[in-house]
């Protein structure tokens, strides 16, 4: 990964972001995660905002850093990439099933850049979790079909990148 300054901010981030957490599934540090997203990104048409947003796009949703903290130590470009990322769904709204729609509509708005971003997410979470949690990925693979549905706009190669993996479970 070429190291830019806002790269390299997004590194820095999202390793204190990160910092001490785990893989759920895997037991990995966190990180390698964010990593393997850019990563994946890296190997399409993206931009540096994306790369600096693949890095960034789970630290709303798993630390105490908002998108202000982001906007501020990187761009405001990458904060709204990251914030087209951010789950809506807040545990209130319902079971699993209301939020998961709420999400899935929400994504289905969001720009081309940020569906590239959330296929390579996907590309990434669905490996692990088939490995190392199967019992949940019965449940996830569905959510992934249905998502996969409205992530239209990002990019051809990784949107059959990832239908390919969620559909050869």
């Amino acid at each position: 990964m070429k190291d830019t300054p806002l790269i390299n901010e997004a590194k820095v981030l999202a390793g204190e972001a990160h910092k001490g957490q785990m893989r759920k599934y895997s037991g990995l540090p966190y990180i390698v995660h964010p990593i393997e997203v850019a990563t994946i990104i890296q190997t399409v048409d993206h931009t540096d905002e994306m790369i600096a947003a693949a890095m960034l796009h789970d630290v709303v949703e798993d630390t105490d850093f908002t998108l202000e903290d982001i906007a501020e130590r990187t761009s405001q470009e990458v904060a709204d990439l990251v914030e087209g990322m951010t789950e809506v769904s807040k545990p209130e709204d319902g079971n699993r099933k209301t939020r998961k729609a709420m999400d899935r509509d929400f994504l289905a708005k969001q720009s081309a850049e940020v569906q590239t971003i959330k296929l390579a997410d996907i590309i990434s979470n669905t490996q692990d979790i088939k490995v190392y949690d199967p019992k949940f990925a019965e449940v996830y693979i569905e959510e992934m079909k249905e998502l996969l549905k409205v992530l239209d706009k990002g990019d051809k190669t990784l949107h059959a990148k990832a239908t390919e993996i969620v559909y050869s479970s």
